[in-house]
């Protein structure tokens, strides 16, 4: 039993292999297969994308092999960071839906957070996602402060870091009603010591060196939770936004801190999926998937 709030602890239902492999995902920046006829969409879609090809296509098959190979890596569960569309459109939150449920991977075989790009078009998109095309996700995904996902032998802890804010910014933010919900949960005695506790966002949780570009890139809060990993040294995070892999201690001992480079960026023929093994409640870098 969870002791000292009412907050939901989520058991995926249906699978219940346990998590021995997770596969890590990020920053797909999902189009819509459909041109839009706003100007200001269209504008926005050019600035954010500045650099990379407006290809529909080329990022829907982007995503479909990447979770192929991480099919094919023998993956118990399936985790993607953040940035699942460009501007948080509808249209490209159902070709994101389109391509999961296409996968044939089980629903509740995936946990889902958004990322700042899934907060441009407004600050409900994610919800209006989770109640839509993303339905079928919703259970495994980020939705409440506090909310756990119990998949066996890993408590996944799936976090909004998201606000609404001009495409000219990329910022996150951990308000205080998350930080006071994950605090809470990294307290419970009833959460088992035994498992791997996961907490899943889009934003690092550490600060950029220089302050302007922390503001404008950055994580508020970050120093709250940096605070809280170093206090709960049975908790490890997975992130994405900066497009890279990440391995970052916390403290002394093992890397607790990791971060998975970004489909977007990847070749169609070379996906580049992170894999982890769960090991003593512990996550083990376990490299990359191999093209499939």
């Amino acid at each position: 039993m969870l002791h000292g709030d009412a907050v939901q602890l989520t058991h995926a239902v249906g699978n219940r292999k346990k998590v021995r492999r997770i596969a890590h995902l990020s920053d797909v920046h999902m189009l819509e297969r459909r041109a839009n006829p706003s100007h200001l969409h269209n504008l926005s879609l050019h600035f954010l994308s500045f650099g990379r090809m407006l290809d529909p296509g080329g990022r829907t098959r982007k995503l479909e092999r990447a979770l192929v190979a991480a099919q094919r890596s023998q993956a118990d569960h399936f985790v993607v960071s953040g940035d699942l569309t460009e501007v948080g459109a509808p249209d490209q939150f159902e070709a994101f839906a389109e391509v999961l449920h296409n996968s044939g991977i089980q629903p509740d075989q995936i946990t889902l957070v958004p990322g700042n790009h899934d907060a441009y078009t407004s600050g409900g998109a994610w919800k209006q996602a989770l109640e839509g095309p993303l339905r079928a996700f919703a259970s495994t995904s980020s939705g409440e402060p506090g909310k756990i996902v119990d998949r066996g032998d890993v408590l996944f802890l799936p976090v909004d870091v998201t606000c609404l804010q001009a495409i000219t910014r990329s910022a996150g933010e951990l308000t205080a009603e998350w930080g006071d919900a994950l605090e809470r949960r990294f307290a419970d005695p009833g959460l088992a010591h035994h498992k791997a506790l996961v907490v899943v966002q889009h934003h690092q949780p550490f600060a950029h060196a220089r302050s302007a570009w922390q503001w404008i890139d950055g994580l508020r809060g970050h120093a709250r939770l940096m605070d809280l990993l170093a206090r709960y040294t049975r908790v490890q995070l997975l992130h994405g936004h900066m497009h890279k892999i990440v391995d970052r201690l916390v403290g002394l001992g093992k890397s607790r801190i990791f971060g998975a480079p970004a489909i977007v960026d990847d070749t169609e023929d070379a996906p580049r999926v992170r894999l982890y093994e769960v090991r003593d409640g512990a996550l083990e870098d376990a490299g990359m998937c191999a093209a499939a």
